[in-house]
């Protein structure tokens, strides 16, 4: 016996049918829905040399989640500059010593290396 079923899968609706089979012989395999696709920025940004005074880098690979200061803002030690996601874990970047943001190398989304300059504050 047939059935007709609609099946909604990420947001689009699906018109299957469906056939009733007996208890005996093998089971269906399962089949599993299509992935959802997900889009990455391109943009790396990488270590460069010479380090400047005032600049923080990134003291682990990750991705910026959260950017929280803008050029021209000014901060506080201990003041949270930028979140950074590394191995599903958030990790907030700290102002080291007070002063005014000069320059935000990164935005959200942009995944960094180890080191990458992030912000700089003078």
């Amino acid at each position: 016996m047939k059935r007709k079923f609609n099946v909604t899968v990420d947001g689009k609706t699906y018109a299957v049918e469906v056939e009733e089979v007996s208890g005996r012989g093998e089971a269906p395999s399962p089949v599993s829905p299509p992935k959802a696709r997900v889009s990455v920025r391109e943009r790396t940004v990488s270590p460069r040399a010479p380090v400047e005074e005032g600049v923080i880098s990134a003291p682990l690979p990750g991705v910026v989640s959260d950017l929280r200061v803008s050029r021209g803002d000014s901060v506080e030690a201990g003041d949270v500059l930028l979140v950074l996601e590394a191995m599903k874990m958030e990790n907030e970047i700290h102002a080291p010593s007070g002063g005014v943001v000069e320059e935000v190398f990164v935005g959200v989304g942009d995944q960094v290396g180890r080191g990458a300059p992030l912000v700089k504050v003078a």
